[in-house]
Parts: C-alpha cells; structure tokens; sequence
C-alpha cells in the first residue's frame, strides 16, 4: 500500500507564480532598449515570431533555462506532439552508448583471456528496451518503418550485448523527428499569453483603433481642421500593434511587467510545491549526565540545545533521536496538500512524465544562471545531463487515461483564461524571442497607422 501511494506522488510540480507588480516597470526601459542576446543562431525570416536554431544536444545536455528545458520539451512532447517515446529512446540511448563504450574501454585494458564477451546490465537494459520500444503492444512503441524494425531485430536477435552502432539507422530517424519537434515546441515556448489572452490582446488592440477613428470623425463632421486627425496616429500605430503582438500569442501588458508568460493547461493541474521553511530551535532538557556536570558548578538553571547546532551524535541517544520534518515541521504523512487538484479529475487523469528528467524551476541556482544560460556551450565542453535514465520511473499505462472519445485526457484540461497566473521566464532565448516579436509589431504598426492616418485625412468634410 505504501509503494502505490508513492508511486502516485506528483512528480512535477506547478511552476512559481510572478505577479503583476508595478516596480517591475522600473526595468522595462532597459529591457527594451538592451534586450539579452539569445546565444544561439537565428533563422532568417521575415514573419513576426523569429526562429531559432536550438541544438537537440543542447537541451538534452541542460543547457537552456525554463521554460526550453528538457522538462519543458517532455511536457510539450507528452501534452501537445504526443511523440514523447522519441524522447525517452534517445534518452536511453545515450545513457546505453556511455555504458557500453566505458565497459569496452574496460575491456581493452585486460588480457584477452580475462575479457568478457557479454555485459549482463548492457544486456538487460537493452532487452528492456526492445520491450519499451519495439514491441507493438507497448504504450512507448516508437513510429518507425517496419523495415527498419525488422531489420534492427534481426541484426541483434543472436547478440546478447549489441553495440549501439546498430542502432545508427534508428537513431538518425527518431532524431530526426526530435529535431522536428523541438523547432514547433521553441516557436510555442516563444509565447507569453494563451489562445483566449490573445484574443483579449486583438480585442484591445482594435478597441485603440476605434478611439483613434474619433478625431476623425469629429474632423469630417463638424468641419475642423483636417490635421486633428493626426492625432489618430499614436491610437492607430498601439491598437495595430497590440493586436498583431497578440495574434502570435504575445500580449503586450505581460511584456510590460517583465518576462513572464501564462501557465499551460497541464501545469494548471499540477500541485503547487510546498513552501519549506526552516524549523525552529527547539528547548530540550539537559540530559542526565550534563546535569551532573551543571550541579556540581551549583548552577540550577536549565539548559537548552538548538537543533541546528547540535552535533551529529544525539545526547539522547540513537533510539531518542528526534525527527527532523522537511516540509514546514510536518511529517511527510501529514503535509496538507491543499493545492494538489489530487481529487479533482483534471489531476487523476492526466498523463504521467518521466520521473529520472528533473524539473529546473526549483534550481537554487537557476536565477544565479540565468543571464548566462550558454557559458558551457562555448568552449565545446559538455555539463552533466540533466537525468539519469530509469526504465521504472518511465510513464506507466493507467485505465483512468484511455484515449477514448468520451474518456479522452485533454477533457479535464483547465482552459487558459485572460487573467491566468503567470510564471518568470529565465532563458535569454525567449526574452529575446518576445522582444523581436513586440519590435516587429511595432514596426508593423508603423505602416498600418501610417497608411490607415492617410486614408482619414483623405476623407472629405461634410457640408
């Protein structure tokens, strides 16, 4: 009973809320006359949402600070593309290329005759992945050309340990489809506002240009001068640009307050994380042997331990030791989730992800590194992947998230509304990303109210 309710722990919790706070304002000048450099190669366009060339390595590697880390892509991959097994094959794959290859450069140090011919781990993570990934009725079943299947079993059907070069043709194909994915999922990511958000944005947008129509019409009907109409620009030039801003998913006020952007759906769903405060220094009496100690100086008072001084053996012994609680002096058994959605059927329907790929918005040093996201990239020198692969932590099949019609998961999802919390965004890319598209709207916006302010000057007065 215990193993099932910790395999039903929550292993992703809701991002931090950023709110809406107007001493943010004092840093909009300088993000907007300094954006931050993306660190990475762009394509040429001429659309308003730019194109970034993001390596596959890169995000596999760490590299990228939310929300383009390889949770974030684990999310988009599960959620939105429903391809989220490429992901967890090449996941495997690179953690069975280093183990096979450190285990062959172990062999090639002995004798000839002390070396082996077979690697039981290598062999058992292997047939667990041709379990996971090439078995038709498996959940994580990879989309692949049946040659190309057929081809890898026969190829490794009489070797106990394959070597991963075997797997090159597989691997070129799954990547290829990643690499097709991470390209839709870093224009999403390059959003701040959801669908209905954007709406609202349009909305505004043409709400401006119709209080800008009101100098023009009170210029064409009461026979005023025609250069009042001038002053229709500025209402003309910020509606156009509200509204092409918020037509590719960028709103204009979010951008105003900071970096930021609204939760997705599924992040909605997941429970907030508890906030970890520390624990209070607790007064414990003196033990006996230390009262002893403190008759004899004839001193009657008594004394105190602070816990968080106190040393790593107890004076009340080992059977005596008193329990430290990591979430606010609770038990684990006794945290009230308040926020977990854990009855609602948003949270129990949901699709689970994998638990090895950490999330990295509770990184202690995810602020720290957050203008700097791509010091490790320059010199070629790879960071530590951001996961250790475990076939047990994979997503398991639940009958409570058959795709049914009528059972289908992405009932339960919370629509995004207008006024949905926010969340910071860390990556240089993505800032960068809402800055082009803002100053392209701006530009846009430019010629719409050029060409809409003449136009209304045009116009005739009434007699």
């Amino acid at each position: 009973m215990a193993s099932q309710a910790q395999s039903r722990k929550p292993r992703t919790f809701r991002p931090p809320k950023y709110s809406y706070d107007f001493s943010h304002l004092k840093s909009f000048p300088q993000r907007l006359l300094f954006p931050p450099h993306s660190g990475v190669g762009r394509v040429r366009s001429f659309k308003i949402t730019p194109v970034y060339e993001i390596s596959l390595d890169d995000v596999l590697e760490g590299r990228h600070l939310p929300p383009i880390t390889l949770k974030d892509f684990e999310d988009y991959l599960v959620f939105e593309a429903h391809s989220a097994e490429n992901l967890y094959f090449i996941c495997w794959l690179r953690d069975y290329t280093s183990a096979y290859n450190k285990w062959q450069a172990t062999q090639s140090s002995l004798p000839e005759e002390k070396r082996q011919t077979t690697n039981p781990d290598l062999t058992l993570s292997f047939a667990r992945a041709r379990a996971t990934f090439f078995d038709p009725s498996s959940h994580l079943e990879l989309n692949l050309p049946g040659d190309l299947v057929e081809q890898l079993l026969r190829d490794t059907q009489s070797v106990s340990t394959p070597s991963p070069d075997l797997l090159v043709d597989v691997q070129k194909h799954v990547e290829g489809m990643l690499r097709e994915s991470l390209m839709k999922f870093v224009v999403c990511s390059c959003k701040n506002a959801g669908r209905r958000r954007g709406l609202f944005a349009i909305a505004v947008g043409l709400a401006a240009i119709a209080v800008g129509l009101a100098p023009v019409l009170m210029s064409v009907l009461r026979g005023e001068n025609r250069w009042v109409r001038l002053a229709a620009l500025f209402p003309f030039w910020f509606g156009a640009m509200t509204a092409i801003a918020g037509f590719h998913g960028v709103c204009v006020v979010i951008f105003l307050f900071g970096d930021a952007r609204q939760l997705y759906p599924y992040e909605l769903c997941r429970p907030t994380l508890p906030a970890i405060q520390p624990l209070a220094p607790l007064t414990l009496p003196l033990p006996a042997t230390a009262k002893s100690d403190a008759a004899s100086t004839n001193d009657d008072s008594r004394s105190s331990y602070d816990i968080a001084k106190a040393g790593s053996v107890s004076p009340w012994g080992d059977d005596k030791a008193i329990p430290m609680s990591p979430v606010n002096g609770q038990t684990e058994s006794t945290v009230n989730h308040s926020n977990t959605y854990r009855g609602s059927p948003s949270f129990e329907n949901l699709p689970e992800t994998a638990g090895f790929i950490r999330g990295a918005y509770y990184e202690p040093s995810i602020t720290a590194t957050s203008t700097n996201a791509h010091t490790s990239t320059a010199g070629g020198s790879s960071s530590a992947a951001p996961y250790k692969f475990d076939f047990d932590s994979l997503p398991q099949t639940n009958p409570k998230r058959q795709d049914l019609d009528d059972k289908h998961w992405s009932r339960f999802l919370p629509k995004r509304g207008v006024f949905t919390s926010l969340t910071k965004v860390f990556s240089p890319v993505v800032s960068r990303a809402q800055w082009d598209i803002i100053m392209r709207s701006a530009i846009l916006g430019v010629l719409v109210a050029l060409v809409l302010g003449g136009v209304c000057i045009a116009i005739p007065f009434k007699h």
